[in-house]
């Protein structure tokens, strides 16, 4: 044993992990906006958790690859505590998710006050933030050292596996996402009910949700349980097959407190499933970041967004952008109240004729049409001034047209152009 904890050896999957981290967190980036502009706190939580956590397992990666050198001050313990912290952080914002949706479906009141909606934002801040604190506590009573520095993962947190663990670490998790899939049922229960007026409901919720979006904020809570849930019962049953360690005391437990472990990679071909269970552990952020972004990163005016954003970069490179003038001659009949170009211009390629229609504002029994600079008007039931385009009589509309007077400032003109 001794020799493997002396012998480096570089692992055969890198940079696999790396890559896979940092496009987790680009994905988990792209579509944060919206979230955080919605102020829904479950999902806005879950964002900055997937976040931290592909971050630092990504500097992890990066820092410990083929080496065990020593760690930066206070880096690892750091590190480790956000380890333990997305045990539980990554379950309760789904929780959150699920609480909000079940409370969406049940509701009761028509008009929430601001100070209520304030209120449960507030009430969900400090459960998202404070049990993954509460992890982190409950872990320091089971810590039997400070941390251990794996190569090519970095550090990760020490757990001495005695049966206070259980309940401290190995369980919370998995309560959580059973309280979870009970709301996420509820909810599901609650529509099937309503789900002929759930959408005036989602309006007069103020959710800032649509059907659609309700049921992605659905599906991804639902995939999260459903991958979590095994996940975290798994290491809990591995833990104690492995082998319990006695309950002594809080000294005996935390003796020689201080020091940290160094295992070589060599360490995992004596116990392989713990180079399961740590890859599960890292490989869910990414995981998680990419099912992130196909519910809830590809909807709505998301897509807009990034060839912005992306023609935005290419045109700061050096690389023209696509063009988004529009015509001249149909500028300023778009916009309304916006002045009539000197000149007629002339008809795009693609055009086939020109309709000029014009109504009064009294109605009649017959449409009545204005000339275009005149004031004087033609009584016809349909009616309508066409001309092909490229023709003599085109060219002998537009000097005609242009020998008009002009109408007045105040003078109305509806027209159209097909």
């Amino acid at each position: 044993m001794a020799s493997l904890i002396t012998t480096s050896s570089f692992d055969p999957t890198y940079p696999t992990f790396p890559i896979f981290a940092s496009l987790g967190i680009v994905l988990i980036s792209l579509p944060a906006y919206w979230h955080f502009k919605s102020g829904n706190v479950g999902t806005i939580l879950y964002i900055v958790w997937t976040f931290v956590g592909n971050l630092n397992y990504l500097i992890n990666s990066i820092a410990w690859a083929g080496n065990l050198h020593n760690p930066p001050w206070f880096w690892c313990d750091l590190s480790t505590a956000i380890t333990v912290a997305l045990n539980v952080a990554i379950p309760t914002s789904s929780l959150l998710i699920t609480h909000r949706l079940y409370s969406i479906a049940t509701i009761r009141q028509v008009n929430i006050s601001k100070s209520d909606s304030r209120r449960t934002k507030y009430y969900e801040i400090a459960v998202g933030l404070g049990l993954p604190a509460l992890g982190i506590i409950f872990r320091v009573v089971v810590q039997g050292h400070r941390f251990d520095i794996i190569e090519n993962l970095g550090c990760w947190p020490s757990i001495y596996v005695t049966p206070v663990t259980i309940p401290m670490v190995f369980l919370p998790p998995i309560l959580i996402n059973l309280v979870s899939a009970t709301y996420a049922s509820l909810a599901i229960r609650a529509f099937l009910k309503q789900r002929k007026q759930f959408s005036d409901l989602l309006q007069s919720a103020n959710s800032g949700l649509t059907i659609g979006r309700y049921f992605r904020l659905m599906a991804l809570a639902a995939t999260e349980i459903i991958c979590s849930l095994p996940m975290s019962t798994y290491t809990m049953v591995l833990n104690i097959q492995t082998g319990l360690h006695p309950w002594i005391s809080w000294a005996d437990t935390h003796y020689n407190f201080n020091r940290f472990e160094k295992l070589p990679f060599g360490w995992f071909k004596l116990f392989p499933r713990n180079w399961i269970l740590i890859n599960i552990s890292r490989y869910s952020l990414p995981v998680g970041s990419f099912i992130f972004f196909i519910y809830l990163g590809m909807s709505g005016e998301s897509g807009q967004f990034y060839r912005r954003q992306f023609w935005k970069v290419a045109r700061l490179l050096g690389f023209p952008g696509p063009s988004s003038e529009t015509s001249p001659g149909a500028s300023w009949i778009a916009r309304p109240g916006a002045s009539a170009p000197s000149h007629l211009q002339s008809l795009p390629p693609f055009a086939t004729a020109v309709s000029v229609t014009s109504t009064t504002k009294k109605e009649t029994d017959s449409m009545e049409l204005y000339a275009y600079g005149t004031g004087s008007k033609t009584n016809s039931s349909s009616d309508s001034l066409s001309v092909p385009p490229g023709s003599n009589a085109e060219k002998e509309l537009e000097a005609e047209v242009d020998s008009l007077p002009r109408l007045p400032p105040s003078a109305e003109v509806h027209s159209s152009v097909v």
